[in-house]
């Protein structure tokens, strides 16, 4: 497994658009963090980088066909390229919370701003922290549909997911078909929850609702993944 995390690694990091984007992603970050916010929506954006064609890219170049002719089995290469995205989102939050810093200090000495900072690392890294844990549900969702769906299809797939699921509840309420809304609703606070990590990391709701439905939304993309993936057969090279 560790193998395949290494294997990840190198076709992210060697991959000279992802580090640009990435970069790019990451400098942006800046602007937030040193105001004393969180990430906003970059570090999604970095997951889609990361996590978009996971296992469809392999699987048309070849290369997944070539890894499970070895002995190894397909719920490693999966926990492999997973815990790969994970390592790189990681390694992209310390970088920005790491350049944010650096900013920081050559404003302090410059005297750029006036008045009291309002950047720090404690709430930084609480915010990575909110930003990992997250993104961590969003990389599960895009393996999930990568083992079955080609190219960015994965990106798409969650996309309209997300869209469907706000339609269904705005469209129920419209024309007052609560059967449609509460259905839209269900599958989006389990299918994507909103849970107030900031809350959780102060020792509130460690155990509440919401953190229950993240875990299962994670079992439960984990656990099709794995039963869609070992079930496909792959010719070689076909895209």
């Amino acid at each position: 497994m560790s193998e395949m995390v290494r294997r990840f690694l190198r076709q992210k990091f060697g991959s000279l658009t992802s580090v640009l984007a990435l970069s790019l992603l990451a400098l942006l970050a800046c602007l937030p963090l040193n105001a004393g916010q969180g990430f906003g929506s970059l570090e999604t954006l970095a997951v889609v980088v990361l996590a978009a064609g996971s296992v469809s890219r392999d699987a048309a170049s070849g290369a997944l066909q070539m890894i499970l002719s070895r002995p190894i089995r397909r719920s490693d290469y999966l926990a492999g390229r997973y815990l790969g995205i994970l390592t790189a989102l990681a390694l992209f939050l310390v970088g920005s919370i790491a350049i944010a810093g650096a900013l920081d200090f050559v404003i302090s000495l410059l005297k750029v701003v006036g008045g009291p900072r309002a950047f720090s690392f404690g709430s930084a890294g609480l915010a990575a922290g909110q930003s990992f844990l997250a993104g961590a549900l969003l990389a599960c969702a895009l393996l999930f549909f990568s083992t079955f769906l080609r190219g960015w299809g994965d990106v798409l797939a969650v996309t309209l997911a997300v869209i469907l699921f706000g339609s269904m509840e705005s469209l129920g309420r419209a024309l007052n078909m609560p059967l449609v809304s509460t259905a839209g609703r269900i599958a989006r606070e389990n299918l994507a929850p909103s849970v107030p990590w900031e809350l959780v990391f102060r020792g509130q709701n460690v155990l509440g609702e919401a953190t229950g439905r993240y875990v299962l939304a994670l079992v439960l993309f984990g656990t099709l993944a794995v039963v869609v993936f070992s079930r496909r057969e792959f010719a070689y090279g076909q895209d």
